[in-house]
């Protein structure tokens, strides 16, 4: 049995916080412990507390900085987590220089896929195939400083709700979720939303989120008509809009995994997706033409290209039986290849490697 140490600055709902809890989970699954330690207050706390294998200390932001600068001289109990633990993990790649000074082996979880302080770490993992790629490429040749790479996708728990075959009647439930910002592409899959208008298709959309682009959103679905289009708001969870839709849309511009694109193939979702890190590796794993997606659960089109995703959503929303099929193959791919028993598999992998003695060029 390890003990990990987690360590983030992110305050936000999503990405981190979701990842927090799936590691604690499959940790726990294996009988290693979890020391997290991040901001007060923060997204991730609510999830975190009821698990019994976590232990949180949590802080102000910049005082977590503050103690790992100065080696938690000054925090006693952060002190003895940093001396318990086996691995610290780092959650932000800012702070893995920081995370230098705990004289741990330094896993960096890169989240976002950027490249950023590779050099720091003993260890960085990327969420996908494609951010593994770019980070080999970048780094060059095999040499003692440099970082081992991973590949460690998120972790999805089991959907009690098996897969459902989509409803006979009425127009075809289009889902898309996400913050309203301009890499996420909702601007993209409105353009799209009016071409199926145009074509005179009975589909629904139903877009759930928040963030600055919001008006921008509001105003185009006004500007172009369409009625078949609901901006909801936030929702801490999306289990019903789950339940009531019959296909999911990721419409990013760029995404370093999806999480959400997990969680709607787990409750049984045909998906599109546009062909960035996380659905390449995701559904496009046998290949990127249609054939080979859709037996994984859906298909790909290209990023910021609306008549494409357009296309594509027509293909599926088009076929009840083919949404059904589909539906199922997604359902199966994210049990088999993204379930927790994988993440722990993978997890495992990580922590007996960060735990064997390190070159002496590392510290």
């Amino acid at each position: 049995m390890s003990t990990i140490l987690s360590i983030t600055t992110d305050r936000k709902t999503g990405g981190i916080a979701t990842a927090l809890a799936s590691y604690s989970a499959a940790l726990a699954q294996r009988g290693h412990q979890h020391v997290v330690l991040l901001p007060s207050g923060t997204a991730a706390v609510d999830g975190l507390s009821g698990m019994d294998s976590v232990r949180l200390i949590t802080m102000p932001a910049a005082m977590i900085r503050f103690h790992l600068l100065t080696g938690a001289l000054f925090h006693g109990r952060l002190r003895a987590a940093i001396g318990a633990a086996d691995a610290v993990f780092t959650h932000n790649a800012r702070l893995a220089p920081m995370a230098r000074r705990c004289r741990r082996p330094v896993c960096l979880i890169s989240h976002s896929g950027k490249l950023r302080h590779l050099e720091a770490a003993d260890h960085a993992v990327f969420l996908s195939r494609a951010a593994e790629s770019r980070a080999r490429a970048r780094l060059g040749p095999d040499h003692p400083d440099h970082p081992q790479i991973h590949v460690i996708p998120h972790g999805f728990p089991a959907c009690d709700t098996p897969p459902r075959p989509s409803s006979s009647s009425g127009p075809v439930r289009v889902l898309a979720a996400g913050r309203f910002v301009p890499k996420k592409g909702f601007e993209s899959l409105l353009q799209a939303a009016g071409l199926l208008r145009q074509r005179g298709m009975a589909v629904r959309f139903d877009i759930y989120g928040d963030g600055p682009l919001r008006p921008v959103l509001a105003e185009m679905i006004d500007r172009l008509g369409l009625d078949h289009v609901t901006l909801h708001g936030w929702r801490p969870s999306l289990d019903r809009a789950f339940a009531e839709a019959d296909l999911f849309c990721l419409p990013s511009l760029e995404e370093p995994f999806g999480l959400v694109l997990g969680e709607a193939m787990g409750w049984g979702l045909p998906v599109v997706a546009t062909s960035t890190d996380g659905p390449l590796d995701v559904i496009g794993h046998d290949g990127t033409g249609p054939e080979q997606t859709l037996r994984a659960g859906g298909m790909l089109t290209a990023p910021g290209d609306a008549a494409g995703l357009a296309d594509t959503l027509a293909f599926l929303a088009g076929d009840r039986n083919r949404l059904a099929t589909a539906g199922a193959a997604a359902h199966q791919r994210v049990t088999t290849d993204f379930g927790m028993e994988a993440l722990a598999d993978r997890l495992e992998g990580l922590i007996a490697k960060a735990c064997r003695p390190q070159p002496a060029g590392r510290s």
